[in-house]
């Protein structure tokens, strides 16, 4: 499975609190539903994934500034399973994560692959 989805929010500005709880932060809720369509919209209407997956991530920032790169995992493997992709993130056993050159707006490309038992 191959699809490109918008730069997701850094896990900095994945979580709000209000109080002694977190949740989801507005920005982060908004991404991860875009994410889920394009998501549910590359897997064309086929069934949760079941068995194990490498994930491969290309990672094209929206600039120049130093980023963690590690930072964008957290929201990407969440849309995975919100998206009715995975049932699990522990489904993930291989990440390879790669930074490209920015695009403007910046963005992601994910293909994901069933590892073989």
């Amino acid at each position: 499975m191959k699809v490109s989805l918008p730069w997701p929010p850094s896990v900095n500005h994945y979580w709000a609190a209000r109080g002694n709880s977190r949740y989801l932060s507005p920005r982060a809720r908004a991404w991860r539903e875009e994410a889920s369509w394009r998501l549910r919209a590359a897997r064309n209407g086929r069934g949760r994934i079941t068995r194990e997956v490498a994930v491969f991530v290309f990672a094209y920032p929206p600039d120049r500034r130093k980023r963690d790169l590690d930072n964008i995992l957290k929201a990407i493997l969440d849309a995975l399973v919100h998206g009715g992709i995975l049932k699990d993130d522990s489904q993930v056993a291989e990440i390879h994560l790669i930074r490209r050159r920015p695009e403007p707006g910046g963005m992601v490309e994910l293909y994901l692959e069933v590892i073989d038992p």
